[in-house]
């Protein structure tokens, strides 16, 4: 009897740091999972910042924003019916 005893209580003994265990290989998981979306992340930002260099850039992202240079007009196209 003492002996089962001391036996379930070393194995109560190993049931935190397996648990422990568990616990870090699932955080583990979900820290890769957000390192690799940090990563496209990054690689989009690169990529963008690297079309940014460009100097039509800006005024390419101005023309899509609507905007207009100085000096010009700008028109609205509607479709007949409207």
């Amino acid at each position: 009897m003492v002996l089962v005893l001391v036996l379930f209580a070393i194995l109560a003994s190993y049931v935190n740091p397996v648990v422990n265990f568990f616990d870090a290989w699932r955080g583990s998981h979900d820290e890769r999972s957000q390192l690799e979306a940090l990563s496209r992340e990054h690689s989009r930002l690169v990529a963008k910042a690297a079309s940014l260099k460009n100097p039509d850039a800006a005024s390419e992202q101005a023309r899509r924003l609507g905007m207009i240079a100085p000096g010009e007009r700008s028109y609205v196209i509607r479709s007949p019916g409207h």
